[in-house]
């Protein structure tokens, strides 16, 4: 091993590593997989079962491969431990079958969460910052509940208080589509900003120390959030929905229906711009990249537009077909910091970046 090499090593065992988004509640909350154990998906010539191509997922340009499995294979407590994960952001998120039963769906979902806690000795739930140190000095993957989405609280804002009661910590008002609360980014032609109901759950998720995810969320929302909000905000992953590749090479996967993920200047300055003026965190995105220096080429790019105190992870892995290569899954973290650390990062810009941006975004908004 090269002194680089060992050096990085070091520096990824002593950080505490935070990642931004992960959607792995889906397959357990549908049956599929244990938390607790190692999971392989079978390869990508696996034959799916009928009726599959009927899934809105498959309609949103996913293959039968990806929406079955999603991101299993890419997630659990070993691969969290081979990563030096130290705390994973686990979201509820609802595609469009569920949003008729929403908030039973959302329950669902958070149930599941405590429930692998509870069973699996190397998992803790998060609720607080002082919990993710602990977990780091015990050698466990503290896993933190989110909302990708605010539809899982039904049309009762209520509901926020009983879901923070439950470990909510970070939540963004809008998928893609448009909800109760405000549109997202793909709602349609003429995208609206926030309703009312939408600034009074902005208002009471600042009251209770959630922290306002600006992921999936239309432009016009994205800044009338900024102008709203008094503490620091994430942008948990750096989806293509927001940040797509505009070049005609890497403009199209999933059969030319999606996007992939680029940041690009200076289309985007303005809003990198705003998330660090508020004291923010951007969580740069591994799905959809090509191999792990695309997904380096972000990370520098943030860095460079943001400063080395507003980019975080935010690996959102969903799939073999989207996965970078070098960077299939959550244990490679380490390849990514050893990348970083080759190129010259210094330890101050890695630590930060690993996870203790967020831990300081964290730490402010939850208080403590």
């Amino acid at each position: 091993m090269s002194d680089s090499s060992a050096r990085a090593a070091a520096l990824h065992r002593r950080a505490i590593v935070i990642d931004g988004h992960s959607d792995i509640l889906i397959p357990v909350t549908e049956g599929k997989m244990e938390l607790s154990e190692r999971v392989e998906v079978p390869g990508l010539g696996w034959e799916a079962p009928p009726g599959l191509e009927r899934s809105p997922l498959v309609k949103f340009g996913l293959s039968p491969h990806t929406v079955w499995f999603g991101c299993m294979g890419q997630y659990d407590v070993p691969r969290w431990q081979e990563g030096g994960v130290t705390a994973q952001l686990c979201a509820v998120y609802l595609d469009d079958d569920w949003v008729n039963d929403a908030f039973r769906r959302g329950m669902e979902m958070v149930w599941n969460l405590h429930d692998q806690v509870r069973r699996t000795p190397e998992l803790v739930l998060a609720r607080t910052t002082q919990d993710i140190r602990a977990a780091k000095a015990e050698g466990k993957v503290a896993l933190i509940l989110t909302f990708e989405g605010c539809e899982a609280l039904g049309s009762d804002l209520r509901f926020l208080d009983l879901y923070h009661s439950l470990g909510l910590r970070s939540a963004s008002l809008t998928h893609t589509r448009r909800n109760i609360f405000a549109d997202g980014c793909w709602a349609a032609d003429n995208k609206g900003g926030l309703t009312q109901l939408g600034r009074t759950l902005v208002d009471r998720m600042e009251t209770l120390g959630i922290v306002i995810d600006l992921v999936h969320i239309a432009e016009s929302g994205f800044w009338e959030v900024l102008e709203r909000t008094e503490r620091p905000v994430i942008l948990s992953h750096t989806t293509p929905t927001m940040f797509p590749d505009t070049s005609s090479r890497d403009s199209a996967f999933m059969g030319g229906k999606l996007p992939r993920p680029r940041l690009e200047l200076p289309r985007d300055r303005a809003m990198l711009e705003a998330i660090a003026a508020n004291g923010g965190v951007l969580g740069l995105i591994h799905v959809a990249h090509v191999d792990i220096d695309s997904v380096v080429r972000d990370i520098e790019t943030a860095l460079e537009v943001m400063g080395p105190q507003h980019v975080g992870l935010g690996s959102d892995h969903f799939g073999l077909e989207a996965a970078p290569r070098g960077l299939e899954d959550i244990a490679a973290l380490p390849r990514l910091t050893e990348t970083l650390a080759a190129r010259g990062h210094s330890d101050e810009v890695l630590i930060g970046f690993l996870g203790g941006n967020y831990l300081r975004v964290f730490e402010e908004v939850w208080g403590g």
